[in-house]
């Protein structure tokens, strides 16, 4: 019997993340059959979701879907990325999914593999079965997730995690590499190599961090964070506290955290963080300052605090990450 594979589909999640694992997979049936002729066992792959008939994705396309009261058990359940529209509308989305929830746990209790990807894995992470376990999620909502879900052990610098038949990936992209590892655990890795090979697929991908921004999507719809996060922008560079805050926005230090919160799943100190290391790569990338001389151009005194922040945050020293950029920004050759 062919391996069993039941992409959830719910409204707004990436087409390209949904349709593109079954893709992999498809490929490595070619492979398979290429190798084994007919008598291989190849993967087969329905879209599912909540309800069943079509599901609008993030780009307008829609998915036709059959429902989960009518699929048999599965060998492998994948969670695609969902369009983030905001942390309050997506709170709402998640706290909605009640049935998902049942089935996925229902699934994994009879042995079914599930892989969840970027905004996924708080559809997976929702339903308790990463308690206690190690998970990864999309860079850019490491502080919602921590905040949300505290029991899980998140390790977000890491593309992929995978315990006890839980498989999450980070940003969005990093389907195709969870696609490799699924063809790995079912067909095995020479299989899953030729795969990787023919899709000019890079399985050598073990992290994600120097490359990203640490700040998360801002649009929320809150004119009082809104304001709030300008003025933080306009005074990174100053001492900067919640009660000078508060006071140019004319409003309390626990309504604002309050609001942080809803809008943002961050306070506002931790906003000012992300907004100071991102303002000192783009100055480290750009330009020959020393690293005291980014420190304090971004708010920082103590330029040994602000490296281990630094190092906190993109895994590499302020020093290497300019070495690192500098060279990738001129281009093999130049400069030399």
């Amino acid at each position: 019997m062919p391996h069993q594979v039941d992409i959830l589909a719910v409204e707004g999640c990436y087409m390209s993340c949904a349709a593109g694992l079954a893709d992999v997979l498809q490929a490595a049936n070619a492979h398979l059959r290429q190798q084994q002729g007919p008598s291989g066992q190849p993967f087969a792959w329905r879209f599912v979701s909540a309800n069943g008939g079509a599901v609008a994705t993030s780009n307008g396309l829609t998915i036709a879907t059959e429902p989960l009261r009518g699929v048999r058990r599965a060998d492998v359940i994948f969670v695609p990325a969902i369009h983030y529209l905001g942390f309050k509308p997506f709170v709402g989305f998640l706290d909605a999914q009640g049935p998902i929830y049942d089935w996925l746990r229902t699934q994994w209790e009879t042995g079914a593999v599930i892989g969840a990807n970027c905004t996924g894995t708080f559809v997976l992470a929702q339903s308790g079965l990463l308690d206690g376990r190690t998970a990864t999620t999309t860079w850019w909502l490491d502080r919602q997730f921590r905040s949300r879900y505290p029991r899980v052990d998140l390790q977000y610098k890491s593309v992929l995690t995978e315990v006890d038949r839980l498989l999450c990936a980070g940003a969005t992209a990093t389907y195709l590499l969870q696609a490799v590892r699924i063809v790995e655990r079912f067909m095995g890795p020479a299989l899953a190599a030729e795969t990787a090979r023919s899709m000019l697929i890079d399985v050598s991908q073990t992290g994600h961090i120097p490359y990203l921004p640490l700040l998360a999507q801002t649009r929320h719809g809150d004119s009082l964070v809104e304001r709030a996060q300008h003025w933080l922008r306009q005074h990174m560079a100053g001492d900067v506290s919640m009660a000078a805050l508060a006071q140019a926005m004319g409003a309390g230090e626990r309504t604002l955290a309050r609001r942080f919160g809803a809008a943002l799943g961050e306070t506002p100190l931790a906003h000012l963080q992300a907004l100071r290391l991102d303002a000192a790569r783009a100055l480290l990338e750009a330009g020959d300052l020393s690293v005291q001389a980014v420190a304090t151009q971004v708010g920082y005194s103590d330029a040994s605090s602000f490296t281990r922040l630094f190092r906190e945050g993109f895994g590499l020293s302020p020093g290497a990450y300019r070495r690192r950029f500098q060279a990738v920004r001129k281009g093999p050759g130049e400069g030399e």
